[in-house]
């Protein structure tokens, strides 16, 4: 979307030059033409958000969602890949080749930062990602609407009932190879000086009663981006290492649990 954007930016200052015929400017032209470039792109990119928020007070936040949306779930991905490049970050990404092609997986990472699922979601949505997230992120102005039918789960973290609904949720989109599904096992941000919080009761189960692969994402610096933005460029670190599906089938929860958190630790 970014490079949608881009062209329509450069393709309307390219008419205004035309049509103002300002040939005749010499060495101006370059000038005139990357303001009007850089203006074209702020209005295009104006006009997206405000399509954004017009399609998120137009849906209903209050249907269930039993199939997520391949529209909407684009439209999140190509947002966050907008976000991630207008914060002037940059991902670097080890153990990329490791990630399955060929069939969905949880997604697993640690959770210090906002921009946590940003980055994923720009770098692993190509999966068609969609996370379980906390129940007041889908209030939120213009994203509510889009990620509630790209199909996000909320977890209601306080009712292990409720919550089991939403993990069986979860393991039957990842059976049914209808899109991956990441979670941030420790429940909440990191805003300690320890390397992770201790994950939460049962967060692996979606890899258990799926039997599917388990990608496991350590990441560095995204807590930066907001106090270098927008003066600094940030570099983002994602150590990338894979439980593979027959493993997943052989192991147990705890197990499992130990295994991604001994993971993450040793790279974050």
């Amino acid at each position: 979307m970014l490079y949608i954007l881009l062209a329509l930016a450069f393709l309307s200052a390219t008419a205004i030059v035309v049509g103002a015929q300002m040939f005749s400017a010499g060495y101006w032209l370059i000038l005139i033409f990357i303001g009007l470039w850089a203006a074209c792109f702020l209005g295009w990119a104006i006009i997206y958000l405000l399509w954004l928020l017009i399609v998120s007070l137009l849906v209903n936040k209050k249907k269930e969602i039993t199939k997520p949306s391949k529209f909407y779930g684009y439209f999140v991905k190509e947002t966050m890949s907008m976000l991630l490049f207008f914060s002037r970050s940059k991902v670097h990404m080890e153990g990329v080749e490791n990630i399955p092609r060929d069939t969905k997986y949880l997604l697993v990472a640690n959770h210090r930062s906002n921009f946590d699922p940003i980055t994923c979601l720009a770098k692993f949505g190509k999966n068609d990602l969609v996370f379980v997230s906390k129940p007041e992120n889908f209030s939120l102005p213009i994203a509510g609407g889009w990620i509630h039918h790209a199909g996000f789960m909320a977890i209601d973290r306080e009712n292990p009932k409720n919550a089991l609904v939403t993990i069986n949720k979860a393991a039957d989109y990842l059976k049914n190879q209808q899109v991956s599904v990441g979670i941030f096992p420790e429940g909440t941000r990191n805003k300690t000086t320890e390397p992770l919080l201790p994950f939460k009761n049962g967060a692996l189960k979606i890899a258990t009663k799926a039997q599917c692969p388990i990608v496991v994402a350590a990441m560095k610096n995204t807590r930066e981006v907001q106090h270098n933005f927008p003066w600094k460029r940030t570099h983002i670190y994602l150590h990338i290492e894979v439980i593979s599906a027959e493993e997943v089938k052989e192991s147990n929860t705890a197990k499992l649990s130990e295994r991604v958190y001994d993971i993450l630790k040793a790279n974050v």
